[in-house]
């Protein structure tokens, strides 16, 4: 009996102890592609979570050729920034907003967030 008690115990606390994990926060999804406008050579999804980043801190698209970029979602109040260049210098940005397609004719190489 007093086994059972404390194996309902533990169970109790494991379980209280499970709810309280924080989790990463999503706050945008970008679709790269190979080709200009969105459509061709889908190189997959890009899921961006808070921990992801720090405001507008240039990021790397890893050497994958994205010559378009659709912005799927963002959260409300963050803006999403692609560059030509893996530098972000500010003559090479573009604003891609939630649901457009972004193309470059040479390719993005990196990607900055800022978020109110």
């Amino acid at each position: 009996m007093h086994t059972i008690q404390v194996l309902a115990a533990a169970t109790i606390i494991t379980s209280v102890g499970a709810v309280a994990v924080p989790r990463n926060v999503h706050v945008a999804d970008m679709r790269l592609y190979g080709e200009q406008g969105c459509s061709q050579k889908n190189e997959g999804v890009w899921t961006v979570i808070d921990d992801d980043f720090r405001a507008n801190e240039c990021k790397s698209l890893n050497g994958l050729p994205a010559r378009s970029i659709r912005n799927i979602d963002t959260n409300k109040g963050c803006t999403l920034s692609l560059y030509t260049d893996s530098a972000c210098a500010a003559s090479t940005r573009r604003v891609c907003r939630a649901g457009q397609c972004c193309s470059s004719a040479g390719g993005w190489q990196a990607w900055s967030m800022a978020c109110q």
